[in-house]
């Protein structure tokens, strides 16, 4: 068989949902596909689970290894790829049916680097369906959708662009000429493998199709707030070097000071306390490495980064960062909706004296024509 597409699965403790992926991908309508199914040291059923597809359908092959990370997983996955394409799909989250095909058919008519395309939200507490302007591409200009582009098209949306690996399709060959890999170890090294591998891609397309559903639950590594939460910072710096190389920094300075920022705030809020004061102290260590000192906040900034900002300096511990946090949250709010309401007062003052002004002048014009309609 002439593989087209090789899907990398890392598989870690998912029994209870690695089913409805494995039957997204038996089902497809492209056949010319590979799924490499990395068994990243489970010990749950997982496994069972595996060898039982791979027995009934030669295109799943199961490869065994000690619990290496997410990151370790898709990089055993790259190595054994054999199709001119790479699709990254989580374990607990599963593919449209024609999701494939229409892949295929796109990039063979492109001929990208990267494809990207849209996917939704799967909230697995209460089954419901979402999706953002993160997941259905809306930053991205249609005009761009009709060939190819690269990151120097997109600097001003550049850290708006979703940086998942599952929604993009890359070229095994562009891959492997970077010798692109997954930061080992690391948690959030999506975002670094994405900036690595987009700022060198020349030819970027977009599929406006919803093709893959991300499943978010609790227990997911996404939503955990251990010690591996502090990569955030190694995973910045790698970034802010990768920009630095592409000869884009200065042009998107002020976008990528407020990516820190959302990015430290994100992983802030869901750590542990009992790690928050260490994660304090090691955003202010960093606050001139990053040339935070250089933030000019302007009114694209959410009022909540803006209060995340304003606070990092002043703290000396959580409770106090979280008090303060939560006082400069109201008063950027309060000096907004002051703004708003100075704003509206003037515009039904303006409205107000136009209307006594019609008033007048309509109610002159009757007075008028009454009088001479008396004299006559």
């Amino acid at each position: 068989m002439d593989i087209k597409i090789s899907v990398v699965l890392p598989v870690y403790n998912v029994a209870d949902y690695l089913r409805k992926c494995l039957d997204s991908l038996v089902n497809q309508t492209f056949k010319d596909f590979e799924v490499i199914c990395v068994n990243d040291g489970s010990t749950d059923l997982s496994l069972g689970i595996l060898e039982g597809y791979a027995l009934t359908d030669s295109r799943f092959k199961i490869i065994s290894q000690e619990n290496q990370g997410l990151s370790g997983a898709r990089n055993t996955g790259i190595e054994h790829v054999q199709g001119e394409y790479v699709l990254f799909v989580d374990s607990d989250d599963w593919l449209e049916k024609n999701a494939l095909e229409l892949l295929y058919e796109h990039v063979k008519g492109f001929n990208s680097e990267i494809t990207m395309f849209k996917f939704k939200f799967f909230n697995n507490d209460t089954s419901e369906i979402s999706e953002s302007p993160f997941t259905n591409l809306e930053v991205i200009d249609p005009s761009l959708y009709t060939g190819n582009f690269s990151y120097y098209d997109v600097l001003d949306i550049i850290f708006k662009i979703s940086h998942a690996p599952f929604n993009k399709l890359y070229k095994t060959s562009f891959l492997r000429d970077l010798d692109a890999k997954f930061l080992h170890g690391s948690y959030y090294e999506d975002l670094e493998f994405f900036y690595k591998v987009f700022l060198k891609a020349k030819k970027v397309s977009v599929l406006s199709e919803y093709l893959y559903y991300y499943r978010i639950r609790d227990d997911s590594i996404s939503t955990s707030g251990d010690e591996g939460s502090f990569d955030i910072f190694n995973i910045l710096e790698s970034t802010n070097q990768n920009l630095i190389d592409a000869n884009i920094f200065e042009e998107v300075k002020q976008e990528w000071l407020m990516f820190i920022i959302v990015n430290l705030k994100f992983v802030y809020l869901r750590l542990n306390d009992k790690y928050k004061d260490k994660f304090i102290n090691t955003m202010k260590e960093k606050y001139e490495d990053y040339e935070l000192n250089n933030v000019v906040l302007n009114e694209n900034w959410h009022y909540e980064d803006k209060a995340f900002y304003l606070t990092i300096l002043d703290a000396e511990n959580y409770r106090e960062f979280n008090l303060m946090f939560e006082k400069n949250s109201y008063e950027i709010l309060a000096k907004h909706y002051e703004i708003l309401s100075n704003e509206y007062k003037k515009q039904i003052d303006e409205l107000t004296a136009e209307n006594n002004y019609l008033k007048e002048k309509f109610n002159g014009s009757i007075t008028n024509r009454f009088k001479k309609i008396v004299k006559s």
